[in-house]
């Protein structure tokens, strides 16, 4: 446990220290809210393909550690790309390659912690509030010193973090992949066939495709509306510190109300949230409702993970995780950064949240509506153990 929250609080913190900045960070350099879609569907895109891939591959290798190493290693290198490119058609060619490596961490992660949580007997939440805790205090810091110095340097605190992280790799409790060996087919055929899976994924797609949209964009929103940028990082980091007692919590929630009236609680909070930005535009409000955006994510991050392991087999854990953070996550993020992107050009910042608050809306009452047949598969899981 302890060298898994090791792992989750550096594998969060260099995150913290460059993802919540590059949209503005191209935006500074000059490209155009749509330029700034196109990038972040881009990487994305990439995600969808790469994700379910390397899980496979995971799932068959003999070190579900290795591949995790080599996306770790490779990603930050590959960022620093990003500050000695000026055009756009290479930072579109370097972000296919980046976000292979980068988009298949978090999957792979996700899986090898559900995995030793079961066996050991702790909740996944309980390893993964460690990861908004530094994520919280990343964005704290860093938030008050890009408003001072600048952008330019994010991918660079990306890669000295990174370098710290490649080490805790090493003691990660090492976890036997499953004997039964199947073809890749197999297993594609096995996900295919798991409808409430399929279901579920498709739900989910709609709640990040509005949490993605609103990660993105925030900071755009933040200078169309003239708010001081030092107030940037506090937002995010408003949002990661409320995530670490939600994580902690999420199980024991998921189990004592179901796991889909949680999660229908937080499309419909999201949507609550989405509806005030877009009505009054005051930056206070915007770090006020901060809180619940900690709260939605938390809850959906946490949660969804566990149902998708109910949802797997022995040996598809990391395929059905990658495949969910493919869908769920990468092709979230495409359909929401190309629209962002063209809804804040054409009719400004505000509106974006206005349609973020019908999206969400509308995947609150899927979730309430087909929870019963959501849950006929992830009945079979084993119970969640709390923390």
């Amino acid at each position: 446990m302890k060298s898994l929250s090791s792992y989750y609080f550096l594998y969060y913190l260099a995150m913290s220290v460059y993802l919540p900045y590059m949209s503005i960070y191209f935006s500074d350099r000059g490209f155009s809210s749509t330029q700034v879609g196109m990038i972040f569907s881009l990487l994305a895109f990439v995600s969808v393909i790469a994700q379910p891939i390397m899980g496979l591959l995971n799932d068959r290798t003999s070190d579900p550690r290795k591949i995790l190493l080599l996306c770790i290693s490779v990603a930050p290198i590959l960022s620093l790309g990003f500050y000695y490119m000026g055009s756009l058609t290479a930072i579109m060619a370097l972000s296919i390659v980046y976000a292979w490596f980068q988009s298949s961490a978090g999957p792979i992660s996700d899986s090898l912690a559900n995995d030793i949580g079961n066996r050991e007997g702790f909740s996944f939440g309980s390893i993964r509030l460690w990861g908004a805790l530094s994520y919280s205090l990343g964005t704290l810091g860093t938030g008050f010193l890009y408003g001072k110095i600048g952008y330019d340097n994010i991918f660079f605190a990306y890669l000295v973090i990174s370098l710290a992280l490649v080490f805790t790799i090493f003691y990660l409790p090492k976890v036997k992949p499953s004997p039964h060996k199947t073809k890749l087919f197999d297993q594609a055929k096995e996900v295919l066939h798991n409808k409430p899976f399929v279901l579920f994924v498709g739900i989910c797609l709609l709640v990040n495709l509005c949490m993605s949209m609103n990660f993105t964009f925030l900071p755009l929103y933040f200078k169309e509306m003239a708010f001081d940028k030092k107030w940037l990082g506090t937002a995010f980091a408003i949002a990661a510190i409320v995530e670490v007692p939600m994580f902690y919590i999420s199980a024991k929630l998921g189990k004592r109300l179901g796991q889909f009236n949680v999660l229908c609680m937080v499309a419909v909070l999201n949507a609550f949230r989405y509806i005030l930005i877009y009505t009054f535009h005051n930056v206070y409000l915007v770090l006020a409702l901060q809180v619940v955006d900690g709260i939605t994510f938390a809850f959906f991050a946490s949660l969804a993970v566990e149902v998708v392991g109910g949802y797997a087999s022995e040996r598809t854990k990391a395929t059905f995780q990658a495949i969910f953070a493919a869908i769920a996550y990468g092709l979230g993020s495409i359909l929401g950064s190309s629209a962002g992107g063209v809804i804040i050009d054409y009719k400004g910042a505000p509106a974006l949240y206005l349609v973020l608050f019908f999206v969400s809306m509308v995947a609150g009452l899927l979730f309430f509506i087909s929870k019963h047949a959501l849950q006929k598969t992830a009945d079979k899981a084993p119970p969640f153990i709390s923390a």
